[in-house]
């Protein structure tokens, strides 16, 4: 697997309709287990350092294996084919453990998210995938420490409210989707969800120090789906690709011939 992919363009001047998708599937993800979902049980009633150092061969084992499988098969079956020019590999994870001055927090879930080589992935549009104790989720993020790009969105947003809404509202009309934003401060934090088509762009976005849109399977689901997950992600990553453009490509106003 190279890192990034070589002969490579610009993820975001690649319409999701011509985008290539595999009719059968080359996995290595054997899916996810009773295991994995158990430990993040105990980190969500845990989530400090000490049950994170107990729960450690599990972390490798039953979270962090399976999910480098699962990122190598987004890798195989779908940037090398299309030429994403995406980094697979450089901090593509999140980490368990809190940046939190040594206080020893720990997080319930672990997330990854592909990046364009120039940036990093917190500094990115991200299109994320995260394990939690409830279940999977997949689904497309901007948010303030990419400063530049945040506000690029809220101001594409802004001046093509109609064309942001065509994009968002066909996902909100199916089951598990929601739009998001978040602001504040860790003291003074607040958020907004909505899991319904929208009338108008929510007046917090203008305002957010994040927008997500974002796809939820449930725990039951996740484990039924087994290796293919994997397919079910990619549909979902071909669902918000449209925003992902929106976002980064030049013409904000520019939609994929897919209508979406």
């Amino acid at each position: 697997m190279s890192t990034p992919t070589p002969n490579a363009s610009d993820p975001s001047h690649m319409p999701v309709e011509k985008m290539r998708r595999p009719q059968e599937f080359d996995r290595s993800f054997e899916g996810w287990s009773e295991d994995a979902f158990a430990l993040l049980d105990r980190l969500r009633a845990e989530p400090h350092i000490e049950q994170y150092k107990q729960e450690k061969p599990g972390v490798t084992n039953d979270l962090k294996d399976p999910f480098r499988r699962y990122r190598d098969d987004l890798v195989v079956n779908w940037v090398l084919p299309n030429r994403l020019g995406f980094e697979t590999e450089k901090h593509v994870f999140s980490r368990l453990l809190k940046n939190d001055f040594g206080a020893g927090g720990c997080h319930d879930n672990l997330w990854m998210s592909f990046y364009r080589p120039e940036t990093r992935r917190l500094e990115d549009v991200q299109i994320t995938h995260r394990i939690s104790p409830d279940g999977f989720a997949v689904g497309i993020y901007v948010g303030a420490y990419a400063t530049d790009l945040l506000s690029q969105a809220k101001s594409r947003i802004r001046d093509a409210p109609a064309t942001y809404l065509d994009l968002v509202n066909p996902l909100l009309q199916t089951k598990n989707w929601r739009f998001q934003t978040h602001g504040g401060s860790s003291k003074g934090k607040s958020e907004e969800a909505y899991d319904a088509p929208l009338d108008a762009v929510p007046e917090g976005v203008s305002v957010a120090d994040g927008i997500h849109v974002r796809h939820y399977i449930d725990r039951a689901e996740t484990l039924d789906l087994g290796p293919k997950l994997v397919d079910r992600a990619l549909d979902l990553v071909f669902d918000v690709w449209p925003i992902y453009r929106f976002y980064l490509a030049e013409r904000a106003g520019e939609k994929d011939a897919a209508g979406r």
